[in-house]
């Protein structure tokens, strides 16, 4: 199923707008309820493909020597306060390649409806009566909210005896048909088990120069010792959240004329991610580095 870009959606927006009175009725004759009527790749996910993404690596020299540069941020303040800290060297390791898997997805909801709706019309002061429709309307004070029996009486001998009272007044446009539209749009950055990652979330709104990959064989190459860290979170699963944080009925609604629920992109991205294990005061510990930024993860 094609995805509908921005620009097509904003030009059936305002086909809508520029509607005759008669393609209006239409229209409205169209419409349906919430479930009738649902358009967007993101109702079957299985319509919805994936893009298999990667990014070169840069050579384990280099990430070895960044972080020998950071060598305190790396192992954490509590190195830090050790005895002797200034005095004991850390040992690396020579760094160790895998690849991590995460979710970029992102979406959108967009729901274009009719709803019954009143209005309250304020008119000049020197109105006596308003027609609408071939409908005689009453005016009303303007900062009336309910009407007694008292008051409707008081009006009717104010209008018989012309005896028309100098408040601002109003009259009320019932049967109105509202066409209305509400719009969400979201993006996830997931980690294999599903679980929200900042840091893949500031890496990729860099836009850094992924390269599209036919499988996750490619990755690894020719190189045995290269891992690739198993995925957890399944597409369907990725899809549901989107569809769970976006997808919701208007709180009122006659009918619905369009209901697009849209994933707009989804990759899944194999992050080169160096490991390093060093060795300080006796104690070892583990450093997970971004194979392409040379930034220290969690």
């Amino acid at each position: 199923m094609r995805i509908l870009i921005e620009d097509e959606r904003i030009e059936e927006i305002r086909r809508y707008l520029d509607a005759t009175l008669e393609e209006f009725h239409g229209l409205v004759e169209k419409a349906g309820g919430f479930d009738d009527n649902r358009v967007g790749n993101a109702w079957n996910p299985g319509s919805v493909k994936e893009t298999l993404s990667t990014i070169a690596p840069m050579p384990s020299k280099g990430i070895l020597a960044k972080v020998r540069s950071v060598r305190w941020r790396a192992l954490g303040m509590a190195l830090s306060n050790l005895p002797r800290a200034g005095t004991l060297r850390i040992e690396f390791e020579q760094p160790r390649l895998h690849y991590r898997p995460y979710w970029i997805a992102k979406a959108y909801h967009e729901c274009i409806f009719f709803r019954g709706a009143s209005y309250r019309v304020p008119t000049g002061d020197d109105v006596l009566a308003v027609e609408t429709d071939g409908k005689l309307r009453n005016l009303i004070p303007r900062d009336a909210r309910s009407h007694s029996f008292l008051s409707g009486v008081k009006d009717k001998i104010e209008r018989a005896t012309g005896l028309i009272s100098d408040r601002p007044r109003e009259f009320i446009l019932d049967g109105v048909t509202e066409l209305a539209r509400k719009y969400k749009e979201m993006s996830l950055y997931l980690d294999a088990y599903g679980r929200p990652d900042r840091h893949i979330e500031r890496f990729f709104l860099r836009n850094p120069p992924l390269e599209q990959i036919s499988s996750v064989d490619q990755v690894r190459g020719d190189d045995s010792s290269v891992q690739i860290k198993p995925l957890h979170e399944t597409k369907d699963s990725v899809i549901r959240r989107l569809k769970e944080a976006l997808v919701q009925s208007p709180g009122t609604f006659t009918r619905i004329l369009s209901n697009r629920f849209e994933v707009t992109g989804l990759i899944l991205l194999y992050l080169p991610v160096y490991v390093v294990k060093y060795q300080y005061a006796k104690k070892e510990g583990v450093v997970n580095v971004n194979g392409y930024t040379g930034e220290l993860i969690s």
